[in-house]
């Protein structure tokens, strides 16, 4: 009997120690799977912070590829062309589930890429400014150094306008004051309009070194009283200050820049009226000298 009771105590205690065991298996078994639990979430949501990570710098970089611009139409292309790739990463990013894991370590060496590609452009900008302000400054300098030659220019035209306006002066033909004479048919002078036959003008081209030589045309214009000009079967026009005009005689004369003596007449075959008498004496389209006579 005793030993029946042994028995079932070694029992008990074998089924005792069995079922401690499995407590312990189980209380391990729950822990094992509870730190598995634990680590799935932490993984889930490191995950999904990447994955948010990730669309915070693409969205990022697409703002600074908006930015990015320049004159270079080829780079400008090349700039658009990345943008549309991120705007594509972005909307791949957002239908991609915060438990695909490799597909968000895919995207992150994208992004990683991309990042590098953008930094490689801002260089590029980057130079092409510094060249453009390069240029800038030069085209300055140049645009400077242009108005200052057009400044130059200017200056040495009004100086040689000035220049020729003297010579131009200088070149001009001067005469003395001139003699006015009513001559008769003896050539003797008169004042009575009746005896007058001829009218002589007498004067001196003066000396001029820097004048042209040579054939120079003296043209005679003697005004009647009633300021009509005489003229006869040889008188004809000469053009003065743009207009034609009648003269009453000329004369070719060879100046060699030294004094000359210049001696005019004019015959007259009419009855003439009394009164002043007027000469103007012209060397081309210049008038030169003037005189006036007073004839009874």
């Amino acid at each position: 009997m005793e030993e029946k009771n042994q028995s079932k105590n070694t029992i008990l205690w074998i089924l005792l120690f069995l079922f401690a065991l499995l407590i312990i298996f189980l209380v391990y078994s729950n822990l094992k799977t509870k730190k598995e639990y634990q680590k799935t979430i932490y993984n889930l949501e490191q995950t999904a912070a990447e994955k948010d990570s990730l669309q915070s710098e693409l969205e990022n970089i697409y703002a600074q590829y908006q930015d990015l611009k320049t004159n270079n139409d080829t780079l400008n292309q090349k700039l658009n062309a990345q943008k549309q790739k991120v705007a594509q990463l972005i909307q791949e990013l957002r239908h991609v589930k915060a438990t695909d894991k490799q597909k968000v370590e895919e995207l992150k060496q994208e992004v990683v890429l991309l990042r590098n590609i953008m930094k490689s452009y801002i260089k590029q900008i980057d130079s092409l400014y510094q060249k453009n302000q390069v240029l800038v400054k030069e085209n300055r300098q140049i645009k400077q150094q242009y108005s200052a030659v057009v400044v130059q220019k200017q200056q040495l035209e009004q100086v040689a306008d000035s220049l020729k306006k003297t010579v131009k002066i200088a070149a001009t033909l001067e005469a003395r004051p001139i003699s006015f004479l009513a001559l008769n048919r003896r050539d003797r002078t008169t004042r009575r309009i009746r005896r007058t036959k001829k009218f002589q003008v007498c004067f001196t081209l003066l000396a001029n070194k820097i004048a042209p030589k040579g054939t120079k045309t003296i043209y005679l214009r003697i005004a009647r009283p009633d300021g009509e000009i005489l003229i006869n079967d040889n008188s004809s026009t000469f053009v003065y200050q743009g207009k034609e005009i009648f003269y009453s005689a000329q004369k070719q004369v060879d100046y060699q820049g030294k004094d000359t003596q210049v001696c005019i007449y004019y015959s007259n075959n009419t009855e003439l009226p009394s009164g002043k008498y007027t000469a103007y004496v012209f060397v081309g389209d210049r008038l030169i000298l003037t005189n006036e006579i007073e004839l009874k």
